[in-house]
């Protein structure tokens, strides 16, 4: 990546790092006995929070908020090239660092850890039990690798190519010679098929083991549930800065005062957040999400009539008992009222049973059929809105001019859908669609084409799940995504992302129940 970067933003990003580097003698403490032909160096300072952020502004990159990962920006190149970035900071000398954690899903290893220690205690070879433990990290973090991939990619995803690198600065150490070396590797899934165990990191640790994949050498440590990497720190340098002290430093601040005025309004009017899951940690049955998993969208008038065309279609190639079979089935689940949740999930029982019974019959068309019949689009999603009456409420003009009020006394909008409709940006991909607020309520935000196309990025791209796969808070937790934040911008656009929420220490932004601890 570093080499297709423009020049003329690595030499700002450069005069930013190394400018701020330069105080770096101001906020250390040197001994007393140093004079002015001192070498004792100190180690130059890189914030990794502003490091972050003049990544951004020098490269014109999207801040990624994925938490547990180490996607921090993304970088378009041109139209056809995008990288996701992993943005680090750590000594040139330093070791393996952090690039991801598996708080959640260790709490189900466990039990193989507990093994891990007791045959290692009598001198048994833990190498199958390592094996099993390096492919399910890997799964996981291969999940939210290509999910973040999908995000930055966006729709058109066949003709994008996105690439992972991590982007690294490695400041010397003290007593050096004050420069920050730039470096750079790859960011790739774990190759699963090349898995290697390593061994223990150490006798006195038998469950933290090291494993590679041929790309790269990793260390799992099971305390903290942490996966570390190696970066090969010399040999991943692809530029080299030298930083120069500035020989009063707390000149610069007494003076910043100076610098201090107004500055041009904002270019984000508001942003709200708020957790995908309700409070119990459970995402929504058959509706937002999950919308592809509700009940069959079918007008009741013409059900019994769908009915027969299809027993007549398919009269020759069923048996009698088939027929009976799939006669009873069908009116069951398009003609009965199910009403309870209990009731509904008996209903989805009984589909999924149908649509099992006609794919294993292998009738040609048969499981298109009924499943058609009796399922909604297998990409069919809205993006919900958390208690969305009170939000249109307090912000009626969030989605455009009075685009959220509603008829008088009633939960129904009041403005017609070409009032409502609004530019809704991914902003990690850049895309642009047109969507719109609908349903009662205004609860959902939909695009107004696309429908297939949105869905299938968001359940099969962002989400990673498989066709007509439930998306549940486990799925979320897996992924380290389980909230969404839209932004406002001047231009009327509304921005769209999917992050991570600290359901204990929430976002001034939050809404919805997170907003309430």
């Amino acid at each position: 990546m570093w080499d297709k970067l423009k020049v003329e933003h690595k030499e700002k990003y450069k005069t930013l790092i190394t400018n701020f580097a330069s105080l770096s003698e101001a906020f250390s403490q040197k001994a007393e006995t140093a004079d002015q032909n001192d070498t004792n160096y100190v180690a130059p300072i890189v914030n990794s929070k502003f490091q972050e952020t003049v990544f951004q502004k020098a490269f014109h990159a999207v801040g990624e908020d994925i938490a547990n990962t180490s996607y921090d920006a993304s970088v378009v190149v041109d139209d056809k090239h995008k990288y996701l970035v992993g943005i680090k900071s750590f000594g040139i000398n330093s070791g393996d660092q952090k690039v991801a954690q598996f708080k959640k899903n260790s709490q189900e290893w466990n039990e193989i850890l507990s093994e891990i220690k007791f045959y290692d205690s009598i001198g048994e070879d833990n190498t199958e039990r390592y094996e099993f433990l390096a492919r399910e990290i890997s799964e996981l973090r291969n999940q939210r690798i290509e999910s973040s991939k999908a995000q930055i990619k966006g729709f058109n995803s066949n003709s994008v190519s996105v690439e992972s690198v991590y982007h690294v600065l490695m400041p010397t150490s003290k007593g050096d010679k004050p420069q920050i070396y730039v470096g750079e590797t790859s960011y790739l899934p774990i190759d699963l098929d090349n898995l290697k165990i390593l061994g223990s990191t150490g006798k006195n640790n038998p469950t933290n083991f090291r494993f590679t994949d041929g790309q790269h050498t990793y260390k799992y440590t099971a305390a903290d549930s942490q996966l570390h990497m190696t970066f090969n720190n010399r040999d991943i340098v692809v530029d080299t800065w030298d930083v120069t002290y500035i020989e009063d430093p707390f000149t610069i601040f007494e003076q910043l005062h100076l610098l201090t005025g107004s500055r041009e309004e904002a270019e984000v009017l508001e942003t709200v957040s708020w957790v995908i899951t309700d409070k119990h940690g459970q995402v929504e049955e058959s509706s937002g999400f999950n919308a592809f998993d509700g009940g069959s969208k079918l007008a009741k008038k013409d059900r019994e009539q769908r009915i027969v065309r299809l027993l007549e279609k398919y009269r020759d190639s069923l048996k009698s008992e088939e027929r009976a079979y799939v006669t009873q089935l069908l009116e069951d689940i398009l003609l009965k009222k199910w009403t309870t949740k209990d009731e509904k999930v008996h209903m989805k029982q009984l589909r999924a049973e149908l649509l099992h019974f006609a794919k294993e019959s292998d009738v040609v068309d048969l499981a298109k059929d009924i499943e058609k019949l009796v399922y909604r689009p297998v990409s069919e999603v809205y993006i919900p809105l958390p208690d969305s009456k009170n939000f249109h409420d307090e912000r009626p003009h969030f989605f455009g001019i009075n685009a959220g009020t509603f008829e008088k006394g009633t939960k129904k909008l009041a403005l017609p859908k070409e009032n409502r409709t609004f530019d809704l940006k991914f902003l990690s991909s850049g895309d642009v669609i047109k969507a719109y607020i609908n349903q009662e309520s205004g609860k959902a935000i939909q695009s107004t084409e696309k429908q297939e196309i949105l869905g299938e990025w968001i359940l099969r791209g962002v989400f990673q799940l498989k066709e007509r796969e439930i998306l549940t808070g486990e799925k979320l937790e897996e992924l380290q995504i389980n909230g969404i934040r839209l932004t406002k911008f001047k231009n009327s656009q509304i921005g769209i992302e999917f992050i991570w929420i600290d359901t204990d220490n929430p976002p001034q932004d939050a809404i919805g129940w997170v907003s309430k601890k």
